[in-house]
């Protein structure tokens, strides 16, 4: 039998992971250090690392959702922005590269079978 080797994942998905990895790292310690924490509040990180770990096996699926909810959270960001925070303003930022990262480089669209 041959042997047959999984593509390497390209460069950007592997940023754009990254980032959400470090979004529910920043998450979850916000979560911990705030009294009186719901289960809910702990449920969003894990549905963002089960959806990294769909980016990562170029489901289709993981991309849509990612990037819906990102884009919802950016606009959700702009609207309630009332003073120049910093850190908002970096998650902002942060969500808006993910969704370029997913959806513009060619190698990211071929790793999610997008025609190129």
């Amino acid at each position: 039998m041959t042997e047959q080797r999984r593509p390497r994942i390209p460069l950007p998905v592997v940023a754009a992971v990254s980032l959400l990895v470090l979004t529910v790292v920043g998450s979850v310690g916000a979560l911990v250090t705030t009294p009186g924490a719901t289960g809910i509040g702990l449920m969003v990180p894990v549905l963002v690392l089960v959806l990294a770990v769909g980016l990562c096996r170029g489901s289709g699926r993981a991309r849509f959702w990612v990037t819906v909810l990102l884009t919802w959270s950016i606009v959700y960001g702009l609207v309630t922005l009332t003073s120049t925070d910093a850190l908002s303003l970096v998650y902002i930022a942060g969500y808006a590269t993910v969704v370029g990262l997913l959806l513009l480089p060619p190698s990211s669209r071929r790793w999610f079978h997008d025609v190129v």
